[in-house]
């Protein structure tokens, strides 16, 4: 049984919402729900189908209100990535479908625009490998991001910078089968629940125009600087941080990156 259990909130409904009504989409029209997927796929899929170690599961969990039609694509995307898993609920509790329960469990959490780094799972398998119980109830995050944002045809806008409430791939393990959606907004997590911050690469986040809260002003290491690459330069960077080959072209123009 995979031990490493990841968590995509992929259309349901957040706490959070209420909080930017300006950006609440209809999910299932376009562009959005286009553009999303692009991403899902070119980003965050593409990130974990390259990862050195394949012994976790993805669970994307979705609303039962979701189209047939588009509940097709996505069932038809789990044929093709064995790691994938769908899962289809009404409201917003996020569970871990009983089959996957397990007394020791690390759960991880990733939007379904965002990236990891080829190692990612290794680096997690290495924290639960590890059974004297000193990380047992432990919540792990990687705070160094690098930014992304596509701003023409072939080039791309991006720093790296330290984001302590990082999200993507914020981990929980447990001994008392709570998994990470449980412990609430993420930004809280550190005050609530006992919290490592790791060295290293932690996650890609694409800026595109449509994140709920996420943007290039919400920069917490003063010492960043915005850089602008070329396409090749950009997948020079990103290789060079140790991040799987990801479709750059699947991000969506971005009018206004500042």
């Amino acid at each position: 049984m995979n031990p490493i259990i990841g968590m995509v909130r992929y259309s349901v409904d957040a706490a959070f919402a209420k909080d930017h009504p300006d950006k609440i989409y209809n999910l299932w029209e376009n562009p959005y729900f286009e553009e999303r997927l692009a991403m899902f796929k070119g980003i965050t899929l593409k990130s974990f189908e390259q990862q050195t170690n394949s012994n976790f599961v993805l669970l994307v969990y979705h609303s039962n209100a979701m189209p047939e039609e588009k509940k097709q694509i996505f069932i038809e995307l789990e044929k093709i990535y064995p790691f994938m898993r769908n899962i289809f609920i009404s409201g917003a509790k996020m569970l871990v479908p009983e089959d996957l329960l397990q007394k020791r469990m690390f759960t991880f959490r990733i939007d379904n625009d965002d990236g990891v780094p080829a190692n990612f799972i290794d680096r997690l398998m290495e924290i639960y490998q590890r059974n004297d119980g000193c990380y047992d109830n432990v919540a792990f995050t990687i705070p160094r991001i690098r930014k992304i944002a596509r701003i023409d045809e072939h080039r791309y806008q991006t720093d790296c910078s330290i984001f302590p409430s990082n999200a993507i791939g914020l981990a929980y393990l447990s001994v008392d089968g709570e998994n990470i959606m449980n412990c609430g907004n993420h930004r809280l997590v550190p005050y609530h629940y006992r919290t490592l911050f790791l060295e290293g690469i932690g996650g890609l986040q694409v800026i595109h125009g449509t994140n709920v809260a996420n943007g290039f002003k919400k920069v917490y290491d003063k010492k960043s600087e915005l850089q602008i690459f070329e396409e090749e330069q950009m997948i020079d960077v990103l290789h060079s941080e140790g991040y799987a080959a990801v479709d750059l072209k699947s991000i969506p123009i971005l009018a206004n990156p500042y």
